[in-house]
């Protein structure tokens, strides 16, 4: 397999170009990692996916370090944006522009060096079997990675508070070494700011009713994190209790309201027996039972009301794109492969 390597491009020549320089990826595999002041780690990332993948695309998240430069050098085709967004926007971005390419199969990692991209066969196999639409690289199956006590922690408090509020049961939701097929890329897009993608994926994974399996993968941890744990996870865990009020809202609003009905029912019973035993009403449980009660109801038909709005939505936006998709598209096929067209490219850079 050979892999030409591009060389440098401007700013706002990327932008416009990477479309080009893909236009003959059709059937390809394509590892997608999104990045921001990766330097250290980049280009022996992008050298070593390139064993394994026809194309490399770095999404370089206004890196202020050389992370674009090696990565380019290496052999990826790196996008730019202008400014931090969030791993959210990069993955949004890497997928926007494989969203008209088909490819067989897009491979995802993070660009800290923490996966081993040896792993890449194992990964995408269920892809290109056809039995998956998105597969995790779990860290805690059948391998045993060498992984810090307190990240096991907090990666284990994560995933089962993903798992019990998406209803898609995993060992690893907060891996970022995935595999997706060309189903999965056409029907995501996230919404979270921050560190919630991996969980958020799992949401939509069930609405859009894909097919979800794990595979396991070995992880490195050489280097400390970059940012604090303890604020890495409140940061996801937020976002998972914004995903559970937005993407299921009679499980959030709905069991919230019954638990708080509940509650209060069992404080009127408590009542009665207070009268029951001393023949006095005890007012101040009482203005607090019917508080909860009425808190309890308006949760309970709040998360009714939502859950129908966000149903009538859904219909909406696939009546929409349905109808986007019966329209006739007419695209401009080139007939050069893609190292051709990318050392065109490179010439006209010049």
């Amino acid at each position: 397999m050979e892999h030409t390597i591009p060389r440098a491009v401007s700013a706002t020549d990327a932008e416009d170009h990477h479309h080009t320089l893909l236009r003959g990826a059709h059937g390809q595999i394509i590892a997608l990692i999104p990045a921001f002041n990766e330097e250290r780690f980049i280009g022996s990332l992008v050298l070593q996916a390139l064993q394994f993948v026809d194309q490399v695309i770095v999404v370089d998240d206004g890196s202020n370090d050389r992370t674009r430069r090696i990565a380019e050098r290496a052999g990826a085709l790196v996008i730019p944006h202008t400014s931090n967004q969030g791993k959210a926007a990069a993955v949004n971005t890497g997928f926007k522009a494989l969203r008209n390419l088909a490819p067989r199969a897009v491979v995802m990692l993070d660009g800290d060096g923490q996966h081993n991209p040896d792993d890449i066969p194992a990964v995408i196999e269920p892809i290109l079997a056809g039995t998956a639409d998105i597969v995790v690289g779990s860290r805690f199956l059948s391998i045993r990675n060498d992984i810090p006590f307190y990240r096991q922690i907090g990666q284990h408090s994560l995933t089962v508070t993903t798992n019990l509020t998406s209803g898609v049961w995993l060992t690893d939701s907060q891996s970022g070494f995935r595999a997706l097929s060309c189903r999965a890329i056409e029907r995501l897009f996230f919404l979270q700011r921050g560190f919630s993608i991996e969980s958020e994926m799992q949401f939509l994974a069930l609405e859009h009713k894909l097919r979800v399996v794990e595979v396991p993968i070995n992880v490195i941890y050489a280097e400390p994190p970059k940012r604090n744990p303890f604020q890495h996870g409140v940061q996801v865990l937020n976002g998972i209790l914004r995903l559970m009020g937005q993407i299921r809202p009679l499980l959030f609003f709905g069991m919230s309201g019954l638990a708080v009905l509940i509650t209060s029912g069992l404080l009127g019973f408590y009542i009665i027996d207070i009268y029951q035993r001393t023949r006095e009403l005890a007012i101040g449980y009482g203005l607090v039972t019917l508080i909860l009660c009425v808190i309890g109801v308006l949760l309970f038909f709040s998360g009714i009301i939502l859950h129908s709005t966000r149903g009538m939505l859904i219909d909406l936006r696939n009546n929409v794109l349905n109808q986007t998709k019966s329209e006739p598209v007419h695209v401009l096929e080139s007939s050069k492969p893609s190292q051709e067209l990318a050392l065109e490219v490179n010439a006209r850079s010049q």
